[in-house]
C-alpha cells in the first residue's frame, strides 16, 4: 500500500495544520513523521487513512483519490490497514481479548484463526495476562500495547500509528520498536508519528519527515509530484 501528497493544505476554523505538504510513501517503506506536540504529525496521518480531507491539493491512497472514494471504499481500504490511534479507541465494555478477536471477525477473518491470531499478539506484546480485563481496569500503558496488538494482528498492508509508546517504559517501547521492524521486513508499509528520541533512535536508517508548524521542514521522502 502507497501515498501520495500532492501540494496539501489543510485548514482547521482558517487556522492552517498543514500547509502545502508534498510526499511519496512507497509500498513496503517505513516512515518517521517527527515534530513537537501541534506540528500537525496527527492531521497528516488523519489523511492518509481518509478520515479527513485537504482543503488543497489531493491525497492519494494506492493510486486512488480520497475524495473520490466514497464512504463503501474507504471502508474497504481501511480494512487493509493497522491503525493506532493516540486515543487507542477500544470498546469499554468488550474485554482486551474481545477487542482484537472482534475486530478480526470484522475483517471476516474466521473465528478459529481470530482466536489464535489474538493469543498470538497477546503472548508477543508480553500482554497476556490482561486478556480478560475491560480497558478500564488497564493503564494507559497497557491500553496503548492492546491498540498496537490490534493492529499487529490484522496482518495489514500497512500500520499507521500515531505516538505508540508515549505511555510505555523504555523496554517496552524497544520491543515495540523491534515489532514494528519485523512487520517492516515481511513487506508492511509502516507510518509513525512520534516525539520520542528514545524511540525514532531505535530506527536509524528510516526514512523521517520533520513538521513544525503545519510545514515540512526536512524529508528525505520524495517529493510528489505536482
Amino acid at each position: 500500500m502507497h501515498f501520495e501528497l500532492q501540494n496539501v493544505s489543510i485548514h482547521f476554523d482558517a487556522i492552517p495544520a498543514l500547509s502545502a505538504l508534498s510526499v511519496q510513501i512507497p509500498t513496503g517503506s517505513m516512515l518517521m513523521v517527527t515534530g513537537p506536540t501541534g506540528s500537525g504529525k496527527t492531521t497528516l496521518l488523519r489523511l492518509l487513512y481518509a478520515d479527513i480531507f485537504p482543503s488543497e491539493g489531493a491525497v492519494f491512497i494506492s493510486g486512488q483519490r480520497t475524495t473520490t472514494l466514497g464512504r463503501r471504499r474507504t471502508q474497504q481500504l481501511r480494512r487493509r490497514m493497522g491503525i493506532c490511534f493516540q486515543d487507542v479507541r477500544l470498546l469499554d465494555d468488550l474485554s482486551v481479548f474481545d477487542n482484537i478477536f472482534l475486530a478480526l471477525l470484522l475483517r471476516n477473518v474466521p473465528a478459529p484463526q481470530a482466536r489464535s491470531r489474538t493469543l498470538d499478539v497477546l503472548v508477543r506484546l508480553g500482554i497476556s495476562y490482561i486478556r480478560e480485563k475491560f480497558p478500564s481496569e488497564c493503564s494507559m500503558g497497557e491500553r496503548h500495547l492492546v491498540g498496537i496488538a490490534r493492529a499487529l494482528a490484522a496482518k495489514p498492508e500497512c500500520i499507521i500509528a500515531d505516538e505508540p509508546t508515549g505511555n510505555l517504559d523504555v523496554d517496552t517501547t524497544a520491543m515495540v520498536a523491534d515489532e514494528l521492524r519485523k512487520e517492516n521486513e515481511r513487506g508492511t508499509t509502516i507510518i509513525v508519528a512520534t516525539h520520542d528520541p528514545f524511540f525514532a533512535a531505535h530506527f536509524p536508517a528510516t526514512h523521517r519527515i520533520a513538521l513544525y508548524e503545519g510545514r515540512l521542514v526536512s524529508s528525505d521522502m520524495l517529493t510528489a509530484s505536482a
